[in-house]
């Protein structure tokens, strides 16, 4: 009976400011036994490296992202594997027994773009396969990273030009990356600087950076500058022409806002205009998107994976359970359809969450992680087997 075993995002950095990954450990252990068993296979739904906030993309500044993705070099995959090298001293002793399959998501898409890259990941492993989207036709199950499902993450297809319109979250992680990071990295903490990209819901931002300002009473405002930052790149021709193809009657409402005058107030609406758009509040919207495809409401198509699969076919047939990662936020729901129980099953993230006590300001914020992993197996007589596991990973001086 083949096991598969599904985890994602957990955004393996270069060890510069944005590298927060710290578990390695805990993962070393979960890759080392797993690779005892007989039969197994190894499936990281997407953002298994941080390429994206990396010192090598952020040397390059703020250069056009098709030019980017050429201009990326495989130093940065030398980077991370000589920062962490036991992690991939387990995934190579793994692939050496068992496949790895390594689907692609938002911060590690070069991979699939830049044949360097690529190829100096594949060299290191005995049995490793990267792709865009996995399926499996025996459990028929779908993995898929689910950026492709959010629309500042995902690529648009400008008919005009007939060319792709590269997602806008790229552009914003870079800018303020290399506008706001640049700037504060000598004002502040380095664990604040680690810290406030990590911040969920994403609008607790602003309640977070007064508290961290407070309790290192810092004497600069970080909420002003980031705020304006933000503003400054929202006016930016790349921002502007991305709300311009994707979003033409609403992009005159923030065109109104951004040439009033500013301020933390104008950055608050323009930051939930963003995130609206995103539907990155209390929903799941994955889990949406998983529901209709396991009904029957919808299918994978060219256009959903647009940029990724470049024309191919995408050979998918019945599906019985998804798997989507993306969000940071892990999940296993059963979903009833047709006298069938099909699953869908988001693998959270590796990556350290800051949230507020109790959701509740007073109590301030704590930083932690839920390490997460779903294991699948199917067999034809018994069927599917589904095992998920998290280790939450909290310490007392996590909290802020």
């Amino acid at each position: 009976m083949l096991k598969k075993l599904f985890i994602s995002d957990m955004h393996i950095g270069d060890g510069s400011a944005k590298d927060d990954f710290e578990y390695d450990t805990e993962l070393c252990g979960l890759i080392d036994d797993s690779s005892q068993e007989s039969d197994v296979e190894l499936v990281i739904v997407g953002d298994g490296i941080e390429i994206l906030e990396s010192r090598v993309v952020k040397n390059l500044g703020m250069v056009p992202f098709f030019e980017l993705m050429k201009k990326i070099s495989p130093d940065v995959i030398d980077d991370i594997f000589e920062k962490h090298p036991a992690v991939f001293d387990s995934f190579r002793r793994f692939s050496k027994k068992h496949k790895i399959v390594y689907v692609v998501g938002n911060h590690d898409y070069y991979l699939l773009a830049n044949k360097k890259l690529k190829e100096s990941l594949l060299s290191r492993f005995a049995n490793i396969e990267v792709v865009p989207y996995y399926y499996d036709p025996d459990s028929g199950v779908l993995a898929v990273h689910g950026n492709q499902f959010d629309v500042v993450n995902k690529f648009t297809f400008d008919k005009k030009t007939d060319s792709l319109v590269p997602p806008l979250g790229d552009y914003i992680s870079r800018y303020m990356m290399f506008n706001f990071d640049e700037y504060i990295q000598e004002m502040v903490p380095r664990e604040l600087m680690r810290d406030y990209d990590n911040v969920r819901p994403i609008l607790d931002v602003f309640h977070w950076f007064s508290r961290a300002v407070d309790i290192y009473d810092l004497s600069v405002n970080l909420l002003e500058i980031w705020t304006s930052t933000f503003i400054q790149m929202m006016r930016s021709a790349e921002a502007k022409f991305w709300m311009k193809k994707n979003f033409p009657v609403s992009r005159f409402m923030s065109k109104v806002f951004l040439n009033r005058v500013g301020g933390i107030k104008l950055g608050q609406v323009l930051v939930r205009i963003i995130m609206m758009l995103r539907t990155m509040r209390k929903t799941d919207y994955l889990y949406k998107v998983a529901k209709d495809i396991l009904k029957n409401k919808r299918t994978i198509t060219e256009n959903d994976l647009l940029g990724y699969c470049n024309g191919e076919k995408i050979e998918v047939g019945k599906i019985l359970g998804v798997v989507f990662g993306h969000i940071h936020h892990s999940c296993f729901r059963i979903v009833p359809y047709d006298g069938e129980k099909k699953f869908y099953i988001n693998c959270g993230s590796w990556r350290p969450v800051v949230e507020k006590v109790n959701g509740k300001k007073k109590y301030g914020f704590q930083r932690k992680a839920e390490l997460f992993y779903a294991v699948v197996r199917h067999s034809p007589k018994s069927g599917i087997e589904i095992v998920t596991n998290t280790t939450n990973k909290i310490v007392q001086n996590g909290f802020l």
